[in-house]
């Protein structure tokens, strides 16, 4: 057998640890990036100046200076929330009643979107939701007839409902109301 130069073992190390490097880095970066961005959604200026924390905020509507959101859609209305489900469940409720598009979607602390529903499944229905912890609710309070239970995978997380507007100045008159049915309140 023939054994490794000095030089070219020290390169194989020198590779070694680049590639180990590399990989621990983007390993970090990829489970790191997302809880970040959520920390600062949901604890950040913003979440503060719109004081959203389980409770429905109205965020103006998007125009082209707008850059609180990354390339966010001048055709859509948003409405947000910041939930809280460590201390007992959260109440999510709308009835935009529209026969254009809306959705209410929730995102858990690392930034995955776990559930969403929109005009199509509700159907016409209003949203009446509860939003628990993956402990459950059984030391809370009982669940109403009729209310969807939805188990969060993080204690803390975000909910974005949005409301399609093809001309916001002309339908402001329907669109504000509909948005503003959205409640999110601890139970």
């Amino acid at each position: 057998m023939t054994q490794m130069s000095t030089r070219k073992r020290l390169w194989f190390y020198r590779v070694l640890t680049l590639t180990a490097t590399a990989a621990i880095v983007h390993l970090l970066t990829v489970w790191a990036a997302p809880r970040l961005i959520m920390r600062v959604l949901m604890d950040g200026p913003m979440a503060h100046a719109l004081n959203m924390q389980n409770q429905a905020a109205f965020p103006l509507p998007v125009n082209a200076a707008s850059r609180s959101v990354v390339m966010p859609s001048p055709d859509m209305l948003y409405s947000v929330c910041v939930y809280d489900v460590s201390a007992g469940p959260v109440q999510i409720k709308a009835n935009p009643g529209l026969q254009t598009y809306w959705s209410v979607a929730l995102y858990s602390a690392n930034s995955d979107n776990f559930f969403v529903l929109n005009d199509r499944k509700a159907a016409g229905k209003p949203v009446d939701l509860w939003l628990v912890s993956e402990r459950g609710n059984s030391d809370g309070p009982v669940v109403p007839e009729g209310v969807q239970v939805v188990v969060s995978p993080s204690t803390k997380g975000f909910l974005l409902m949005r409301v399609l507007t093809g001309d916001y100045e002309a339908e402001k008159s329907v669109l504000e109301p509909a948005r503003r049915t959205l409640v999110c309140n601890k139970v």
